[in-house]
């Protein structure tokens, strides 16, 4: 009976990392995403005086799609209320392209840079997180 029991501790020890890891390469994904479509958004606008191209009205619904597929992803490890800062600035951010407003455009890329940021110190598997 006492083998059993320390098997059965070494398999639960063993799911809580598998679990850890698990949700580093999900939480990792999903940021990584994000940062990489500001910086292709970033380049595309850059030098820009009209923000209403094709272009940048594809690149910025990818990011919108790709994102709300990973935030039901992430919904599973973190409260939905903690990250829902990125959706309504996405949704910001596609109202100030259809108006032009460069200015707001760039902050809520900005903002969603920093909330990617913000989010990777939060959601990740750290000892701080644990304790």
């Amino acid at each position: 009976m006492r083998v059993m029991s320390k098997i059965m501790l070494v398999v639960i020890f063993l799911s809580l990392i598998g679990i850890c890891v698990a949700e580093e390469i999900v939480t990792s994904n999903a940021i990584r995403s994000i940062n990489d479509d500001c910086f292709i958004i970033e380049q595309t606008i850059e030098g820009l005086d009209d923000i209403r191209t094709s272009q940048l009205v594809n690149l910025v619904d990818n990011m919108e799609y790709d994102w709300l597929k990973d935030e039901s992803n992430l919904c599973y490890l973190v409260n939905h209320k903690s990250i829902q800062e990125i959706g309504m600035e996405l949704a910001r951010m596609k109202n100030y392209l259809g108006e032009n407003d460069i200015k707001e455009f760039k902050a809520s890329l900005e903002a969603i840079k920093y909330y990617a940021d913000s989010y990777l110190h939060f959601m990740g598997a750290n000892l701080h997180n644990v304790l």
